[in-house]
This record gives C-alpha cells, sequence and structure tokens, in this order.
C-alpha cells in the first residue's frame, strides 16, 4: 500500500474509534480506500477477509483498543 492510502484509512479508523470501541472492543478492524470493510475476532480473520475482499496487502488493519499503541521506530518510519 501506499503510504497516503494507509494514512487515509488510519485517519477514517480515527474518526470512527469510539463508536468501534464501544462495539467492538478487542477486534480488529480492516479498512480500505477510507471505509470500514469489517471488524473480526482475531488479527488471522482480519487479514483472510481483507485478502479475500480487498486484494492481498490492498488494506489496513487495526485492533481497536482504548489505550494507544506506542510504535517505537514504526512511528518515524510513517512519518
Amino acid at each position: 500500500m501506499k503510504r497516503a492510502d494507509v494514512l487515509k484509512n488510519y485517519a477514517a479508523f480515527e474518526a470512527m474509534r469510539a463508536d468501534l470501541e464501544a462495539s467492538h472492543l478487542g477486534q480488529f478492524a480492516v479498512l480500505h480506500d477510507g471505509q470500514l470493510i469489517g471488524t473480526y475476532a482475531s488479527i488471522r480473520e482480519a487479514r483472510t477477509a481483507g485478502n479475500a475482499r480487498c486484494g492481498v496487502g490492498n488494506f489496513s488493519t487495526q485492533e481497536i483498543r482504548s489505550e494507544p499503541i506506542e510504535l517505537g521506530t514504526m512511528a518515524a518510519t510513517l512519518a
């Protein structure tokens, strides 16, 4: 995925975070082109669904958590 696509998906996720936390906490969201494709109980299910619906590597996954995740050096890569 292009960086712009990843950022678009993350911005969409952030916009819906509160609703997702209220109803899907602990699950994994699949996003494509700034749209929520679905939520899944495991990362494996999310990736399988993303590959099937969007094409291999053409989607983002995000764990639905109430606390932020420290990305460390990964954050520097995305900046």
